[in-house]
């Protein structure tokens, strides 16, 4: 996901910013990571679970958590957190695991905890600093200070899910 290249069906929705002027938005689903906060783009989203118990799969990369069912339909967990290289996940009762389109398959990304859907004005994305080389690869799509407690980090969904 380029953020420079969202059109209407990609999350860019209007904002009313007074006297019929529009800011083009972005909704976004903001959790947290190892104490980060991190977004996905709210379309991509399918639904939010309460952490469950995953079964783990012999001889998985060690970025997929395990897998669980949802009324039936086996979906394939990435643990969030060393899925971007950070410490293991810690599970709590805050723990989720986001549900995201992924191709034909639904695939559930485990977080810390989810936050809040925030709208965020594209003109206030930024791609990540020209100084960290390997963003793209870590699936890091755009950065936004939302005047919040820490940047908010947008992810790329595509490049985070492939493991």
């Amino acid at each position: 996901m380029n953020i420079s290249d969202h059109s209407p069906l990609q999350g860019q929705a209007p904002e009313r910013a007074g006297k019929g002027a529009t800011i083009p938005v972005l909704q976004v689903l903001a959790f947290r990571l190892a104490g980060e906060r991190y977004a996905l783009d709210i379309q991509e989203i399918i639904e939010i679970l309460k952490y469950r118990p995953a079964t783990p799969i012999p001889q998985a990369s060690n970025l997929i958590h395990g897998i669980v069912s949802v009324r039936g339909r086996i979906i394939t967990v990435v643990d969030g957190r060393l899925r971007l290289g950070l410490e293991a996940a810690e599970i709590g009762a805050a723990s989720r695991i986001i549900v995201v389109r992924h191709g034909e398959e639904p695939v559930g990304l485990l977080v810390d905890e989810v936050l809040q859907v925030e709208k965020l004005p594209l003109e206030g994305i930024a791609p990540p600093p020209s100084t960290l080389v390997d963003a793209a690869a870590r699936g890091i799509a755009g950065v936004c200070d939302t005047r919040q407690e820490s940047i908010l980090i947008i992810l790329d969904r595509e490049a985070v899910l492939n493991v």
